[in-house]
């Protein structure tokens, strides 16, 4: 199953042109926005606004887990974001589409000192969102992230990015000979 077919002219949709890019879409204009969001709603996304002006790191996990109605055993950490995120029900008609409002706000404030892995959580979370999104498409599944920033000059480090993983059975250390 693809998450566009080719008899279409897919490539002028904006889920498109966004997913073509990574899955993430920044944005400093709230008419742009706007605008965009609405053609979101006309394709029957399911869209889940969230304004991060606010958030700490308890925060955005209680409003992720609020909206989105995570199990009971939701960790309230970004592994289990990770996981729990990957069991949402994306529709095969739309998509799901996260709008993360004020985004500048988490990220130069709670979300920006970086954890021990060296990276700010505000990053984290959004190559969280990014894999998510690899995820599914590969089931043919759409799922973007709309980040809205009133910082226009905003930059974050390549998302979603993977590196090259031993296969199976040569992935521990020993079956290789190390």
């Amino acid at each position: 199953m693809s998450a566009f077919d080719e008899r279409d002219d897919y490539k002028t949709r904006l889920d498109w042109k966004i997913l073509r890019d990574g899955s993430i879409a920044l944005y400093w204009r709230h008419a742009y926005l706007n605008e965009e969001l609405e053609w979101f709603r006309e394709q029957n996304y399911q869209l889940y606004s969230f304004n991060c002006a606010e958030w700490t790191s308890a925060g955005m996990h209680a409003d992720f887990e609020r909206m989105f109605r995570f199990p009971s055993y939701y960790g309230h950490n970004l592994n289990a974001l990770d996981e729990c995120l990957q069991e949402l029900s994306v529709p095969e008609a739309g998509g799901i589409a996260i709008v993360l409002n004020r985004f500048d706000a988490f990220s130069k404030g709670p979300g920006a000192p970086p954890p021990p892995s060296g990276r700010p959580e505000a990053e984290i979370v959004l190559d969280i969102l990014a894999r998510t999104s690899r995820h599914f498409l590969l089931t043919g599944r759409r799922f973007l992230t709309l980040v809205q920033s009133d910082d226009p000059g905003i930059q974050f480090a390549k998302l979603g990015g993977y590196s090259a993983q031993w296969n199976e059975r040569e992935w521990l250390d020993k079956n290789r000979g190390l």
